[in-house]
This record gives C-alpha cells, sequence and structure tokens, in this order.
C-alpha cells in the first residue's frame, strides 16, 4: 500500500500528466479531418461506407440499374410495328419520375426505324414499355431497346391499384375493313380521383407471341368508378389471341394528375 507521502507524490505526478492528456487530444481533434460523407470511411453511424445513416442512402449511392427481360414488335400495319420491352426496377427503396428510352427496329442491312419516349417506374415494378405504330422503311426482323437517361429518386411509394373486370377481343368491320378489338373495363379502387390514367394492352398468340400492343388514356376517373377502353387495330391479327394484358397506370410523380377537391 502507498503511504500517505507516496499518494500525495502519485496525485501530484498526474495532474500535469491529465492536463498534458486534455492538450494532446483538444490539438488532435482540431487538426483531424471531420467526418463527411465523401471520405472514403465509415466514420459516422453509415450503413456502408459513405451512405445510410447520416449519408444518402445506399441505393441512391449505387443504384442497380433496370433488368430487361426482353424486346419485341408485333405487325402493327403496312411498314408499322408495335414495339415493346418489359423491364424490372430491382431497387427497394428508388424509384423514378423519368426514364428515357430508344426502340431501334433492324432487318439484315441495319437499321430501318426507331423512337425513343419517356416513362416513369416504380420501386420494385414490373413494367411493359410500349411504343405504338413504330414506322419502318423494310420489313423489321429484330428489335434492340435500350435505357439512355434514368433520374432515380428516394420514393417507396406504392403504385395506385386498378382491377381489370373485364376484357375482350373481337374482330369488326369500318368501311369493309376488318379490324382487331380489344375492350376492357377496369374499376378504381383508390380513394383518389386521377385525372390521367394511362392503360397498356398487351396481346399475345396462342405461342407467346407479341400480336398487338397500344397505351390508351383516360381523363378524369373518379375513385370508385370504372374506365372503359377499346383498342384497334388495323386488319384482324396474324395469330390465334391466347392472353391480353390490360394494365391501367397513373404517374403520381405528376403532381396534376391527383383531382384534389376544392
Amino acid at each position: 500500500m502507498f503511504s500517505w507521502r507516496g499518494r500525495r507524490q502519485l496525485i501530484a505526478l498526474s495532474i500535469p500528466l491529465f492536463l498534458i492528456s486534455g492538450i494532446i487530444f483538444w490539438f488532435g481533434a482540431r487538426l483531424l479531418p471531420q467526418a463527411t460523407c465523401f471520405d472514403n470511411r465509415r466514420n459516422q453511424g453509415e450503413t456502408s461506407v459513405d451512405c445510410g445513416g447520416p449519408c444518402r442512402a445506399c441505393e441512391l449511392k449505387s443504384p442497380a440499374p433496370l433488368s430487361i427481360f426482353w424486346a419485341r414488335a408485333g405487325m402493327a400495319g403496312p411498314n408499322a410495328y408495335d414495339s415493346i420491352a418489359l423491364v424490372e426496377n430491382p431497387n427497394q427503396s428508388l424509384s423514378s419520375a423519368k426514364v428515357e428510352y430508344e426502340f431501334i427496329l433492324l432487318d439484315e442491312l441495319g437499321i430501318i426505324g426507331r423512337r425513343t419516349g419517356e416513362t416513369y417506374i416504380y420501386s420494385q415494378e414490373r413494367l411493359y414499355v410500349i411504343e405504338p405504330n413504330i414506322e419502318t422503311s423494310r420489313e423489321a426482323l429484330r428489335v434492340e431497346f435500350r435505357v439512355t437517361h434514368i433520374e432515380w429518386q428516394l420514393n417507396q411509394e406504392r403504385p395506385p391499384v386498378f382491377i381489370v373486370e373485364r376484357r375482350e377481343h373481337s374482330v369488326v368491320q369500318a368501311d369493309g375493313v376488318k379490324q382487331s378489338m380489344v375492350e376492357a373495363q377496369f374499376l378504381n379502387v383508390n380513394p383518389l380521383d386521377f385525372r390521367e390514367v394511362e392503360t397498356s394492352v398487351v396481346v399475345f398468340d396462342t405461342d407467346g407471341n407479341l400480336i398487338g400492343a397500344n397505351r390508351i388514356l383516360t381523363e378524369n376517373l373518379s375513385a370508385g368508378s370504372r374506365g372503359v377502353i377499346k383498342s384497334i387495330w388495323p386488319g384482324a391479327f396474324g395469330g390465334v389471341v391466347g392472353k391480353i394484358e390490360v394494365i391501367p397506370r397513373v404517374n403520381l410523380f405528376d403532381s396534376d394528375v391527383i383531382i384534389r377537391p376544392r
């Protein structure tokens, strides 16, 4: 055990050591660079390096690209094609209000037709991107689809839900000319009134080949009401209709699409 004199000496030595340690810590804290979200370190509660926690979301730092499953084209008339691509957003918390894309139609000699467009996509949404009636100079042998620009944002809002109650295909006559028609009815089960609802109509034959695709706009659809659409193609489809997909969508990124009560 320390004697009373020894303890006094220990205390006397501890005081300057404590003061020196405090001064070194103070100067060190001032000289060390402040933690930021761009210092390539995980040093302020981030989920990963420079993302998550007080920094931007990790998905926003390195978003996964859209998955493109396939692109196809179906005859829409003489030297005209309905083009469609099936894409998916694999990101759990990222959506995009602006997805720019391009369809390119080709034959054995090269490009014979192309069209650019813009759409939107919600997080984890699977989407048909459709450009109907693309005119070409010759018969198309294949179609390519690519995303040319996309702007990601944090948004986990789910898209509005619609119930498709009816979808029917028929061949009608107009001025003695046969036309293929798809008529469908859907119900707005959301508690909101929408200024615009865009419906994708995709028709496959019994072998799964694309034979028709279109986009139809319905205006001023109130909550609880039904929308009826008709999509018409010149001539009869070149195959037996096996499957009709009808997909109503609303662009919630556009603040004017919701009709708010006055």
